[in-house]
């Protein structure tokens, strides 16, 4: 099959990249790598401790964090049958790029969304998600730009902007420097900025860079693949937020992150580049979590919590969804381009 992943953007598509949020089609099924079977030969072949697996209070909300978890005496089928029963993210890192059959699809489909688009990226990142009925991922937001291709069932993500009552230059500068993971603090209120953005089967999302975002599932399993890349203006973006956040924590005092800079960015882009590499921060948080469950099919949502580590939520939980069989879908697979 010769037909593009990526089909192509019209005008009014074209004209809305970077400054709202894009929505656009994509043929990622048609490759036959995002089918159950498909799904759980990747979970073979992909380091166990490059898998990561969280799980987290069903419909939870916005700020309500993700616990992890382990499995690494199941097999790759047995943990897409988890998620599809459970209560579970199951998301082998960077699998796009890792494994030779995904990342002639992710190369392809980058190239395509450039050349669509307009944009160029220096370096991109995917994880495929794989994710139960329900599920969804607290408020946060990235430092790359970041999109989501949907590949199964049925997702929604509410999209927030980047405006400095929702996500402050502090939080984003934290973030650069390592200091915090992803998330921000929540409040209600919020909802009254938020897009919800629905997505089925085939359907894509690309936000403007820095636009907080959370996520809710449907009532189906989930497919997706999640997407970062840099560009030179994401580049030049961020070098001031960190600059600005090194200023911050050693004088006490930084301009404003946001506005007309972009007559020094590159001047910031050096400064940060040598920062990073001759003054790095002290306090990198740590990355690794407490893995407080294993993943067990005959289990409560497929989670065995380990002792004296369960949450309070976690005795109203309910009981793992009966297996089901499903038709194995015949796909064709895209030729390398």
């Amino acid at each position: 099959m010769t037909d593009r992943i990526l089909p192509p953007l019209s005008n009014d598509q074209k004209t809305i990249v970077r400054k709202e949020i894009l929505r656009f089609n994509h043929r990622l099924e048609d490759t036959g790598l995002f089918t159950d079977e498909a799904l759980a030969r990747l979970l073979d072949e992909h380091p166990r401790d490059e898998v990561t697996i969280c799980t987290m209070r069903p419909n939870p909300p916005a700020d309500q964090p993700w616990i992890a978890g382990e499995a690494r005496t199941l097999s790759g089928a047995e943990l897409v049958e988890a998620a599809r029963r459970g209560a579970l993210w199951v998301s082998p890192r960077s699998a796009m790029t890792m494994n030779p059959r995904y990342k002639v699809v992710f190369d392809r489909l980058m190239k395509e969304f450039s050349r669509e688009t307009g944009l160029p990226h220096l370096t991109a990142d995917a994880a495929v998600l794989i994710s139960s009925p329900n599920m969804g991922i607290f408020f946060h937001v990235d430092p790359a730009e970041t999109m989501l291709w949907h590949v199964r069932g049925h997702k929604t993500i509410h999209v927030y902007p980047p405006r400095q009552e929702i996500v402050t230059e502090a939080a984003l500068e934290s973030i650069l420097m390592k200091e915090n993971l992803s998330d921000l603090p929540w409040n209600p209120a919020f909802e009254d900025h938020g897009l919800p953005v629905m997505l089925e089967p085939g359907q894509a999302a690309f936000w403007p860079q820095h636009s907080p975002h959370r996520v809710v599932n449907g009532d189906d399993l989930n497919v997706s693949i999640s997407v970062e890349f840099s560009s030179p203006q994401s580049m030049l973006t961020n070098s001031v937020f960190y600059t600005h956040g090194r200023l911050r924590r050693a004088a006490g005092w930084a301009p404003k992150s946001r506005g007309p800079l972009q007559a020094l960015a590159p001047a910031y882009l050096l400064a940060a580049k040598a920062l990073k590499t001759w003054a790095p921060p002290a306090n990198n948080v740590e990355r690794a979590h407490l893995r407080r469950f294993d993943v067990d099919l005959s289990a409560p949502g497929c989670i065995r919590w380990r002792e004296g580590m369960a949450p309070d939520w976690a005795a109203a939980e309910r009981p793992a969804r009966p297996a089901r069989r499903t038709a194995r879908r015949k796909t064709e697979t895209l030729k390398a381009a």
